[in-house]
């Protein structure tokens, strides 16, 4: 489950995904804008104190509505992180990757995927952890989670490996490939390695809060970038 969860890394591939915004709870509001602003409540104080510390009456209180128009929305929890992770928008986002990046030389794809995650933890902290806390609350939403996005990005990653694998042995052999072979190397392993590596700072900087985020998203991509293609000197 840790692996699968620990994979929401992007979650939120986009910086330029509008945030929940601030509403007037005086203010009387339609459905939709009510319905936004208890996911707006939800956000912040599932991101303060996690799924089993935050009473209905809590996000009630911090959404400014009663706890049966919570329910009225939302009847059960899992109806409540469902929505979290339908307003992130997995599926839009692996296929925008999937069409952009795959276009692109292998070892700029990595690091475009790197640069984003390591930026997205540094930006949007809160949105990381209370996906991570939604998707450990609910194994079926974890497994959808996999097969619908986990699992093509993992896929789009070891395409690139791939690419960059057979290229390389192709233009320089061995050497090129830091004394292996393309033959010797299966992507799907570096892949999972390579992103597991990513994870880290998911887990240790946005999770855990034990180190920082990297205040240097790019350098740190490509310094991870690097352990598993070293940029090759024209």
């Amino acid at each position: 489950m840790t692996g699968v969860v620990s994979e929401y890394i992007l979650i939120y591939m986009s910086n330029d995904r509008k945030p929940y915004g601030a509403f007037d709870s005086k203010r009387r509001l339609n459905a939709p804008d009510r319905r936004s602003q208890i996911l707006a409540a939800a956000m912040e104080v599932f991101a303060e104190h996690g799924f089993h510390g935050t009473p209905t009456r809590e996000l009630a209180r911090r959404a400014g509505v009663s706890e049966a128009l919570v329910f009225q929305h939302f009847p059960t929890k899992e109806a409540l992180i469902s929505a979290i992770l339908d307003h992130v928008g997995f599926e839009d986002r692996i296929q925008t990757m999937e069409e952009h990046l795959t276009r692109m030389p292998p070892r700029e794809g990595l690091l475009r995927i790197a640069e984003h995650l390591l930026t997205n933890l540094r930006d949007n902290p809160t949105t990381f952890r209370v996906v991570f806390f939604g998707l450990m609350e609910t194994p079926h939403l974890a497994g959808e989670f996999y097969r619908k996005f986990l699992s093509r990005l993992l896929a789009l990653e070891t395409r690139l490996f791939e690419r960059a694998f057979a290229e390389r042995a192709a233009a320089g052999g061995a050497a090129a490939m830091g004394g292996a072979t393309a033959a010797h190397v299966d992507p799907a392993i570096v892949a999972r390695s390579f992103h597991g590596s990513l994870m880290f700072y998911n887990m240790a900087g946005v999770i855990v809060r034990v180190e920082p985020v990297p205040s240097d998203p790019k350098a740190m991509a490509e310094a991870i970038v690097n352990l598993y293609l070293p940029e090759v000197k024209k």
